[in-house]
């Protein structure tokens, strides 16, 4: 009787604890899973020239492209921007022992809004401008499970179901002025004050549902989990300056130069979490609010523009951003990189950019119906090396006295890119990216 009290006593005191802190730190600690933030580019007509417009920037997207090249502009516009955007990314689970789903997100958001005004002062050529542009995008669904078996006591046999949900972004609202410094050479500044997503109260939130069951030790066990994270009061402001020279010039045909360069910034953002777990052994919850900033890198691109006559033109741009700086530091100090949550000892490299577009119009008696098309080299940041990101765009539209109806069609791909952006350690993903954009520009 005293030798079975003693194998009682040692196998609640140790073996049942024991069990529990095994089957809680798998089951109710899901991934950390994040959403990379993609820029976002502006506007129709850039989109369907491959987004190689840095030396066009003709229409009222100039202040998010080149802003010195705004002065372009010969009377008042008011212009909209639509976007529809459906992203496939097939992920292959490695040697990860998880099965996991194919993330699919589509949705349609506000890209861009404008209105531009020219004058004169002293008499120098100026335009002003008020623009709301998307920045960032945090759209993201991925469903996958996990599956464990360990032998070694206490014995866990345990399936886990987890769906993760991220949707919002981060716009900007810039006031813009450009000015022509001479007849050939223009610049501009643009302040970019970066607010929470357009049409709600923040900029982006991530859920996760999770459920399980299984069997411990000889007990069937279940958990569920759920956490709810909301960012929100993102508040960052940055410049960016353009200039546009008009570097050669014979009758019909002209050569363009464009350059820009975007400061890099601080961003102030706070995280509010909240979650609740249940499990055969309890139940716990939480609420947790911390502020967040996070450095934002620099960029620099510049480009050509070739009118050939007045129907044919051709752009080509190469942008870089400097990655390297991409980290966040909470309220107490601690460092991480906000891709995949690492430490900001994992380097993250710069981007390389390279697009190429062309347009041509044909002039009908009252109206003007342009086809474009373009190529691109575009890689999005990732621990370690950049993801190769390629793609191509076409688009058309009606220009008439008073407005324009522009559209646009791009298409983006990558293979075998690093799952550990979003958390998932050991996986990788083929990234498949379809985006309409519609726009209207209204002339006064």
């Amino acid at each position: 009787m005293k030798l079975k009290y003693i194998l009682f006593t040692t196998f609640v005191s140790i073996v049942i604890p024991l069990a529990q802190t095994s089957f809680a730190q798998f089951s109710l600690t899901p991934p950390n899973i994040n959403a990379t933030p993609l820029p976002v580019g502006s506007g129709a007509r850039a989109i369907g020239q491959g987004s190689a417009f840095i030396a066009v920037a003709d229409d009222a997207t100039a202040a998010s492209w080149n802003p010195g090249a705004l002065i372009q502009l010969e009377r008042p516009e008011l212009s909209v921007v639509g976007s529809f955007l459906s992203t496939q990314q097939d992920f292959d689970p490695g040697s990860t022992g998880w099965s996991l789903g194919d993330e699919g997100v589509s949705r349609g958001d506000l890209n861009y809004a404008s209105v531009a005004y020219p004058f004169r002062v002293f008499r120098k050529n100026f335009v002003a401008a008020l623009n709301y542009q998307q920045k960032y995008d945090f759209h993201m669904n991925l469903d996958f499970n996990q599956t464990v078996e360990d032998r070694t006591p206490p014995a866990l046999n345990y399936r886990q179901n987890i769906d993760f949900k991220s949707e919002g972004g981060v716009g900007a609202l810039t006031p813009v002025i450009s000015l022509l410094v001479m007849p050939k050479l223009s610049v501009g500044v643009a302040v970019n004050f970066y607010t929470d997503e357009f049409f709600g109260n923040y900029a982006w939130k991530q859920t996760t549902r999770s459920t399980g069951s299984g069997i411990l030790a000889g007990t069937n066990v279940t958990s569920t989990y759920d956490s709810d994270t909301t960012f929100k009061n993102f508040q960052a402001i940055n410049v960016t300056t353009g200039v546009l020279w008009d570097i050669w010039q014979k009758e019909d045909k002209l050569i363009t130069f464009g350059a820009r360069y975007d400061t890099p910034y601080t961003a102030d953002v706070d995280r509010i979490t909240d979650f609740k777990s249940v499990s055969t052994f309890g139940q716990s919850s939480g609420h947790e609010r911390k502020n967040f900033e996070v450095d934002y890198p620099m960029s620099f691109g510049a480009g050509l523009g070739f009118r050939y006559n007045d129907a044919l033109s051709f752009s080509m741009d190469v942008t870089w951003t400097d990655w390297s700086v991409f980290k966040q530091v909470d309220e107490d100090g601690n460092k991480s990189r906000p891709l995949g949550g690492v430490s900001t000892d994992r380097k993250i490299d710069d981007t390389y950019a390279v697009r190429c577009g062309t347009e041509y119009l044909i002039f009908g008696k009252k109206v003007i119906v342009p086809v474009r098309g373009g190529l691109f080299y575009d890689p999005r940041p990732s621990l370690d090396n950049p993801t190769d990101v390629y793609g191509f765009s076409v688009g058309s539209g009606l220009t008439f006295k008073r407005f324009s109806l522009d559209g646009a069609y791009q298409f983006r791909w990558s293979t075998d890119a690093n799952g550990e952006d979003f958390g998932l350690s050991g996986t990788h993903f083929d990234l498949n990216d379809h985006m309409f954009l519609a726009s209207v520009i209204v002339y006064f």
